[in-house]
């Protein structure tokens, strides 16, 4: 399970400035970021593929909260809903497959550090309201550049809402809307 860190506080200081009806967390580790949501937004609903993380949130972070429900799942694969926000804290180090020991799969997203925030991206992409909102945090050490055109064939528009700068690396909120109609370009990834 993956507790709350910079990088998580970091992330909460962008996600209490959206509110509406319903929300939905890819993800939710300890269940923080999934607190703050319930604060705003008037349903929301929480996935972890770690059973562990949606017992201890649902018994510890998330207890006081009435509007929400927690699913132990793979990405968004059993919902079909539309959410007005999206967000997700992805492990988005890049993954060094010749050191033993690096298998911890709350921050490490893939060989690239991308390729778990590609498969969040195109889980949701059918769960987005018309206006709606997704918001991801990614580091600099991913490869940023593979994952601007992977966004740019899913997504008219892309912000970087906020950037933070790290010993090691820099880690950017990105904010994404308007899921482009042809979306058959993804399967090149």
């Amino acid at each position: 399970m993956y507790r709350p860190a910079e990088d998580t506080f970091f992330m909460e200081d962008i996600i209490k400035n959206y509110k509406g009806n319903f929300a939905l967390e890819i993800g939710i580790g300890s269940g923080y970021l999934t607190s703050s949501l319930c604060s705003n937004f008037g349903y929301v609903i929480g996935t972890d593929l770690n059973f562990d993380s949606i017992v201890y949130a649902k018994n510890t972070t998330l207890s006081k909260y009435s509007n929400k429900l927690l699913i132990c799942t793979n990405f968004a694969t059993s919902l079909k809903f539309k959410f007005d926000l999206i967000i997700s804290n992805p492990p988005y180090l890049p993954n060094d497959t010749d050191r033993v020991g690096l298998k911890d799969n709350t921050i490490y997203g893939g060989k690239e550090g991308i390729e778990f925030t590609f498969q969040f991206l195109i889980s949701v992409l059918p769960l987005l309201q018309e206006n709606g909102k997704i918001l991801l945090m990614r580091s600099s050490l991913a490869n940023i550049n593979k994952m601007d055109n992977f966004i740019g064939n899913l997504f008219s528009q892309k912000k970087i809402l906020a950037r933070k700068n790290l010993f090691f690396e820099s880690l950017e909120i990105v904010e994404l809307a308007g899921v482009k109609d042809s979306i058959s370009e993804i399967q090149d990834y």
